[in-house]
C-alpha cells in the first residue's frame, strides 16, 4: 500500500503500525514498544516546543554537549512524548549553507546578543545542538521533531536587526506589502505567492532534512500566520498547497534514505474556516495524504480555551490524521484586557475541554520560559484521567486577532458593559465526579457605587438557570485580568453540564460595571 492510499483509507492505528512495519520494526516481538505505544495513546500526546532562542539565552557555561544532554535528560520519565525543536526563524541557530547563521554579521557588524554569541560558541566547538538533542531524545524515549517557522517577522521594523536575513532585507518586492512602511510586522512578511519566496524556504527545508535524522517535521504556519497577498489569500491558497506537496515529496525521499517513517505536521489557526480564509487549506492537505498531524492553534494574544476540535474531526473524517491543540502561555478574554500568564489550573482546564472534544494531543508553546511550571506539568502530565479531577479554571477567551481574518467569528464575549442581564458561554469539558462548581465574574471597576463597601449581592449570577448556594467577594481580584473586583459563586455539581455551560450575570437596582472576566472552576 502506498503512503497516500494509507492516509486516505486507513485508520489511525493501522496507519501508525503500517509505517512502523515499513521501518522494519517487529512490533509483535517488542512488548515494551507495544506497551509504551498503547500507554501514550491512552494519555494523549504531549508536545513541547523548544523555540529558536530559548536555550541559547542562558549562561554561556551551558554551551557544551553535557549540558545540552542534561536539558533533554530532565524530561526523561516525564509525560513529554514529543520534543519539537526550532533551528531557525529568520536566521538559523546553526551554520547553514542556504541562510545566514544568527551570529553572522549585519552591515559589517557582529551582534552582541547572547543568542548569537552562544550559538557561535557551540559552532566553534564543533557541536550541533539539534543533532545532540535528537540523539538524546531517542535515548530517553522521546520522539524528536524539527519545527520550521514559515514566516517569522520578529522586529522586522528595526533597522539591521541581527535576526533578520539579508535576503529578506534586500528584497522588499517579495514582502506581502512590497516596500512596506506601515510599521505593522506582518506587512513585511514574505509573500508565498512569489516563486522566489517558496524556493528560498524550500532550500532550508531540504537542508534540514539532509542535516538531521528526525521522526517528524513541522511546518509552523503560525509564526507568523499571514503568508499571501493581502485580500487574496483564498485565491492564492494553492501556492501554500504546492509548497506542502513539495515538502511531502522531500519527506518521502528521506523516508527511504533513513529507512524509517517521517511524519509531517502543520500548525494552523484554531478554526478550520480561519485557516482556509488565510490560505492554509489543511483539510485538503490531510485528504491528499500530505500531512499526518494538524495542530489547531492560537497565535499569541490569547491562548484559546474553545478550539473547535469536533469541526476539524468532521472535516477529516475518513483520514487517520491526528488533531492536536496548541496553546501559548498567556490568555485574555478580549480587547483591552491584559494578557495574563496561564496557571496550572488553567492548563488543566484547557486539556480537559479539548480531550473531551476529541483532541489527540496537546502542544505547549512557550511553556519552556516558565521553568517551575514546566517541570511540574511535564512531571504530573495533562492526561485526561488526571486533569478531569484536578483543580481547574475555565476562563472565557477568544479566537485571537491575527489568526482570525475579517469575516470569521472571533467569539469575543468580553469585555461587556453590563446594565442588564447577559448570558455567557463557557467551554467546560467533562464534569468532575464530585465536589462543587464555582463561577467567578470580575469587573474592571469596583462594581458598585460604594466602592470599598462592595456588596456581591448587588449582582445576580446563575449557572444554567441554577442559583448559587453561596456568594462571596474574591480578595485577589487582580489575577482575573487585573480586575478591581470579583465575585465567586458556588453551585452544586448538578448545576454544571458536560461541554458548554451558560453563565448569566445580571445587575440589581442601579448596579453597573464593565465585566472583563468570566470563568468556571472545580476541584478546589
Amino acid at each position: 500500500m502506498d503512503r497516500v492510499s494509507m492516509v486516505k483509507n486507513g485508520t489511525r492505528r493501522l496507519a501508525i503500525f503500517a509505517l512502523l512495519l515499513i521501518a522494519g520494526i517487529n512490533l509483535l516481538c517488542d512488548s515494551d514498544f507495544v506497551a509504551k505505544a498503547l500507554a501514550q495513546e491512552a494519555q494523549g500526546i504531549m508536545v513541547i516546543n523548544e523555540d529558536n532562542d530559548h536555550y541559547f539565552k542562558q549562561n554561556s557555561s551551558l554551551m557544551n554537549e553535557k549540558d545540552l544532554q542534561a536539558y533533554i535528560d530532565a524530561m526523561k520519565g516525564s509525560r513529554v512524548t514529543h520534543f519539537f525543536m526550532c533551528p531557525q526563524g529568520q536566521r538559523t541557530s546553526y551554520r547553514s549553507h542556504v541562510h545566514e547563521a544568527i551570529w553572522d554579521e549585519v552591515d559589517g557588524k557582529t551582534s552582541d546578543n547572547i543568542w548569537a554569541k552562544n550559538c557561535k560558541i557551540l559552532h566553534e566547538k564543533g557541536i550541533d545542538p539539534y543533532a545532540v538533542w535528537i540523539v538524546r531524545c531517542r535515548e530517553n524515549g522521546i520522539s524528536p521533531w524539527i519545527t520550521m517557522r514559515m514566516n517569522d517577522v520578529h522586529f522586522v521594523t528595526e533597522r539591521n536587526y541581527f535576526r533578520n536575513t539579508n535576503f529578506w532585507r534586500t528584497h522588499p518586492e517579495l514582502w506581502r506589502v512590497p516596500h512596506a512602511t506601515s510599521g505593522n510586522w506582518t506587512d513585511y512578511a514574505f509573500n508565498y505567492a512569489k516563486k522566489e519566496v517558496r524556493d528560498y524556504h524550500l532550500a532550508c527545508v531540504r537542508e534540514l532534512f539532509e542535516r538531521y535524522d528526525f521522526d517528524g517535521f513541522e511546518l509552523d504556519w503560525m509564526r507568523f500566520c499571514l503568508h499571501l497577498t493581502p485580500g487574496r489569500e483564498r485565491e492564492e491558497a494553492h501556492f501554500l498547497t504546492e509548497f506542502v506537496r513539495e515538502v511531502r515529496k522531500i519527506a518521502d525521499d528521506w523516508e527511504k534514505k533513513r529507512n524509517h517513517p517521517i511524519q509531517l505536521s502543520v500548525r494552523v489557526p484554531a478554526q478550520p474556516e480561519a485557516a482556509l480564509a488565510l490560505g492554509m487549506d489543511a483539510t485538503l492537505w490531510a485528504k491528499e495524504g500530505l500531512v499526518d498531524w494538524i495542530v489547531a492553534s492560537c497565535f499569541f494574544s490569547s491562548g484559546d480555551m474553545d478550539i473547535p476540535v469536533e469541526a476539524w474531526k468532521s472535516q477529516l473524517e475518513g483520514t487517520p490524521v491526528l488533531v492536536l491543540v496548541a496553546i501559548d502561555d498567556g490568555i485574555s478574554p478580549g480587547s483591552g484586557v491584559p494578557r495574563t500568564p496561564i496557571s496550572e489550573e488553567v492548563y488543566n482546564a484547557w486539556a480537559t475541554n479539548h480531550f473531551y472534544r476529541g483532541a489527540d494531543g496537546l502542544y505547549l508553546f512557550n511553556l519552556v520560559y516558565r521553568p517551575d511550571l514546566f517541570k511540574k506539568l511535564i512531571a504530573s502530565g495533562l492526561d485526561y484521567a488526571r486533569v478531569v479531577e484536578a483543580p481547574r479554571r475555565h476562563p472565557i477567551t477568544h479566537h485571537d486577532y491575527m489568526a482570525t481574518p475579517n469575516g470569521i467569528e472571533r467569539d469575543m464575549q468580553l469585555p461587556k458593559k453590563l446594565r442588564e442581564p447577559a448570558d455567557f458561554r463557557v467551554a467546560f469539558g467533562k464534569k468532575p465526579a464530585q465536589g462543587s462548581v464555582f463561577v467567578v465574574v470580575a469587573f474592571r471597576e469596583s462594581a458598585s457605587r460604594e466602592g470599598e463597601n462592595f456588596d456581591p449581592n448587588s449582582w445576580e449570577i446563575s449557572l444554567n438557570g441554577s442559583t448559587p448556594t453561596a456568594l462571596g467577594v474574591v480578595s485577589n481580584a487582580t489575577i482575573y485580568g487585573r480586575a478591581q473586583s470579583a465575585i465567586r459563586a458556588e453551585f452544586p455539581l448538578s448545576a454544571a453540564l458536560d461541554g458548554e455551560n451558560c453563565v448569566r450575570v445580571a445587575p440589581k437596582s442601579n448596579s453597573e460595571a464593565t465585566l472583563i472576566w468570566v470563568e468556571m472552576e472545580c476541584g478546589f
